[in-house]
């Protein structure tokens, strides 16, 4: 259990550290998908020793998707009301 918290740790700073400089967006959203790499990234290079039981590294894999899931979700609401706006404005202009 200290392995997850502690290589959460680890991803969040290095998450606030990476975010402003890739300047990948200044939602919660982008830090979270940033996290989300990031910590799934640790949890893939290190060994299952880390983890008294093996299997808290797949609550990892799953708490890091949900992350990156959740990002791509948010993204994909956006666009989607983007786009809903965009055919709106072109509608009041061919009324026009």
């Amino acid at each position: 259990m200290f392995g997850l918290i502690g290589y959460a740790l680890l991803s969040l700073i290095t998450a606030l550290i990476l975010s402003p400089v890739i300047k990948f967006g200044k939602d919660f959203s982008s830090y979270l998908c940033v996290f989300g790499f990031v910590y799934l990234t640790l949890l893939f290079i290190t060994p299952t020793a880390y983890f008294v039981p093996n299997w808290y590294k797949f609550i990892g894999y799953g708490i890091a998707s949900f992350c990156i899931f959740t990002f791509i979700f948010i993204v994909w609401k956006k666009m989607k009301k983007q786009k809903e706006l965009l055919d709106m404005e072109e509608e009041g202009n061919e009324q026009n």
